[in-house]
């Protein structure tokens, strides 16, 4: 069934029930892991177009994996379930990774830093840690290349001669180039008082995942505590590997 609707997109087959994915989703038991795995690996790169945004700007399959991380993020295993399914396709999450940053960044001492965590547990909150910078970088360079194309019709503009002529109008139509790269950013809000405690003793501030209010969108940028919680993780991941 999953077979027929997924890769045969040409065939007339519409019907599919979201509840087979959430099923998936929730379904990490061991004696079925693989199993499980290589139906969501089927699933994933079809999910957008069987199952468009619509009027909404989240999909809902995406909205479907955020729920069960929150309900779900309480255990270990069903933790790991759904941030190995980000892991493997992370190009699907990247427009919406503002709904799962927080989150893999609080987790990542919770699965790297305890000294009786399986090795498997700390790959994945390593491979964590660099996907939050690979996404950060694609960013950067998309921004970068924004930054070149309005550079290039300002100078445009500025070679237009009714610019040139002084045109008063136009020139106070035309916004400033820093403005509208400040409203291209987007940083996550402020630090919660709570903590999240570290095998050594040491607590590290734990970030609040966004609420309703965020916005998923290609501009979402990690704040600065975030980096350096990964940086710091990073650090202590590499002493905690060499001890044990």
């Amino acid at each position: 069934y999953i077979l027929i609707i997924f890769l045969c997109p040409d065939m007339n087959v519409t019907s599919f029930s979201p509840q087979v994915f959430i099923a998936l989703l929730r379904t990490c038991q061991p004696e079925n892991k693989l199993l499980v795995k290589q139906a969501l690996d089927i699933l994933m790169p079809a999910l957008p177009r069987r199952l468009p945004p619509g009027d909404s700007r989240m999909p809902i399959w995406i909205r479907y994996t955020k729920k069960v991380l929150v309900e779900e993020g309480h255990s270990i295993p069903n933790m790991i379930h759904i941030f190995q399914l980000i892991v493997r396709h992370a190009d699907l999450f990247y427009s919406c990774r503002a709904h799962f940053v927080p989150q893999m960044v609080n987790s990542l001492s919770r699965l790297g830093l305890p000294y009786n965590t399986t090795a498997e547990n700390r790959r994945l909150a390593i491979e964590l840690a660099g996907l939050v910078v690979t996404w950060e970088r694609q960013r950067q360079s998309e921004m970068k290349v924004v930054q070149e194309s309005e550079s290039q019709n300002q100078i445009g503009d500025m070679l237009n001669p009714s610019v040139i002529g002084g045109d008063p109008k136009r020139s106070s139509d035309v916004p400033s180039f820093a403005d509208d790269l400040s409203k291209r950013v987007k940083v996550e809000p402020g630090l919660q008082p709570l903590c999240v405690m570290s095998p050594g003793g040491a607590s590290i501030p734990n970030i609040e995942t966004p609420g309703s209010s965020g916005q998923a969108d290609e501009e979402y940028k990690p704040n600065a505590a975030m980096e350096e919680m990964i940086i710091t993780f990073l650090i202590r991941v590499t002493i905690v590997s060499f001890l044990s």
